[in-house]
């Protein structure tokens, strides 16, 4: 005869549920936030016509006939080494040189020559 086999059933575990506090949510409501926005609205208001009624502004204008002329010179120029008599000399030499065969330089000046 076989023996009978009785398989030992683990000890069951007992659980405790700890009792959790329902928190309690309170919703502002939209009139409350809205009221806060509309008192501090009405404080800015406030200040603003008070500070824009207690400043004195003092505008002196003095209208001159003074004319100024400026007179430029055109001066000799050092670009990348070689020396141009003045920059519209440089523009022009420049101008005709490919843009491949510049240096960096003498393409900034060609691209900022006014």
């Amino acid at each position: 005869m076989a023996k009978k086999l009785t398989k030992k059933q683990p000890a069951k575990r007992k659980t405790i549920k700890k009792p959790n506090a329902k928190k309690t949510v309170t919703k502002e409501t939209t009139e409350s936030g809205s009221f806060s926005i509309m008192i501090l609205a009405i404080i800015g208001i406030i200040l603003l016509i008070y500070f824009g009624t207690s400043s004195e502004v003092s505008v002196d204008v003095k209208i001159g006939t003074e004319n100024t002329e400026e007179i430029i010179e055109d001066r000799s120029i050092i670009i990348s080494g070689t020396t141009y008599s003045s920059s519209k000399e440089a523009y022009t030499l420049l101008k005709e040189i490919p843009q491949t065969r510049r240096t960096n330089e003498e393409t900034r000046f060609v691209e900022s020559y006014k």
